[in-house]
């Protein structure tokens, strides 16, 4: 595979492949992948680490675990 770009948010890392993006543990268990057309993943992708982003500062205000 082509170069994967790879950004820890929390205790995930989210890792954008050629026409995959994947949400993984830090132990790199795999806990979802979405397939993206080449032309949309880097787009896909920053939506995707933004989404995450909000859902654990929500979850971290709510006194919920991450």
């Amino acid at each position: 595979m082509g170069n994967r770009t790879v950004k820890t948010i929390g205790n995930f890392k989210v890792e954008l492949g050629d026409q995959v993006i994947m949400i993984r543990d830090l132990k790199d268990n795999l806990l979802k992948a979405e397939s993206v057309r080449a032309s949309e993943g880097e787009d896909r992708y920053e939506e995707v680490c933004k989404n995450l982003e909000k859902k654990i500062a929500e979850r971290k205000e709510k006194g919920l675990s991450v």
